[in-house]
């Protein structure tokens, strides 16, 4: 009787796997097709010259200009010098970031005292900050490390925070039930339901701190892409600008999709939707 409904169990996933596989090609295929339709759309717009090519560059020539710029030394000495500020930036902001916020969401002492901080920096423009941290650390690397922490820092700690304080409790009552310390709490049960929810913040920060490495190359820098766009734009470059933005682009989707795939095995546990 038991090997009947296993066989019938497992006949059922064999049936369920080719439709899931079959709704995952089908909207792959959407995907591709609506970018491969927005291209066209962008190409034919620009060739037509409904939009002024001054402002918007057409697809083609993009990539020629990528072609022109992957050939110079200075497009990747500014890809070196961008890259090298996000990471140093963003691996601090992680490893600042993620104790504070699991500290904060767990001790409620600890949280008082340092919530006030957090909730204040996080409403307050990073951007209103350039100013300040320009003048203190100058137009060298470090001013934009400074700014990608302080970008990326926010969504890291933030998400911390709410995954302690959504805690299955009774998970944690039944281990205190058990005579379970404070620490095998925190270990065993605290600390690993919060990985989604930290792989979900380091997502968002990934975003946050790109946009704080251009903008404050855009701001005061001598090299980078953001100063590699403020050149081009300068010179009414648009191509080349392009390029640049979509280096960025690329970069972000990269980056978010290989922890989106953590976020994903760390999620395994959870219902799937239909």
């Amino acid at each position: 009787m038991a090997n009947t409904e296993i066989t019938q169990e497992t006949r059922k996933l064999i049936k369920e796997k080719p439709k899931v596989l079959r709704q995952k090609d089908f909207t792959i295929v959407i995907s591709v097709f609506s970018v491969a339709l927005f291209i066209l759309g962008w190409e034919l717009v620009s060739k037509k010259e409904w939009i002024d090519p001054l402002f918007v560059s057409s697809p083609s020539e993009i990539f020629q200009a990528a072609v022109v710029m992957v050939q110079e030394p200075a497009f990747w000495s500014n890809m070196g010098v961008s890259g090298y500020e996000f990471a140093i930036g963003f691996v601090f902001a992680v490893l600042i970031g993620i104790p504070i916020g699991v500290l904060s969401g767990w001790n409620k002492i600890f949280n008082a005292i340092v919530n006030p901080f957090i909730s204040g920096l996080y409403v307050t423009p990073k951007v209103a900050l350039l100013p300040v941290i320009v003048i203190a650390l100058g137009i060298g690397v470090e001013s934009k490390m400074l700014i990608v922490f302080l970008m990326a820092f926010f969504p890291i700690v933030l998400n911390a925070q709410k995954a302690m304080q959504t805690l299955d409790q009774n998970l944690i009552k039944a281990a205190r039930t058990f005579t379970a310390s404070e620490f095998q709490v925190f270990k065993t049960i605290a600390l690993p339901s919060t990985v989604p929810f930290l792989l979900a913040g380091i997502r968002l920060g990934i975003g946050q701190g790109l946009i704080g490495v251009v903008v404050g190359e855009l701001f005061a820098s001598s090299a980078g892409i953001g100063f590699q766009l403020t050149i081009d734009g300068q010179n009414l470059q648009t191509a080349r600008m392009f390029v640049g933005i979509f280096v960025i682009t690329i970069t972000g989707l990269i980056l978010s999709g290989l922890v989106g795939l953590l976020e994903k095995h760390f999620s395994s546990w959870r219902p799937q939707k239909d």
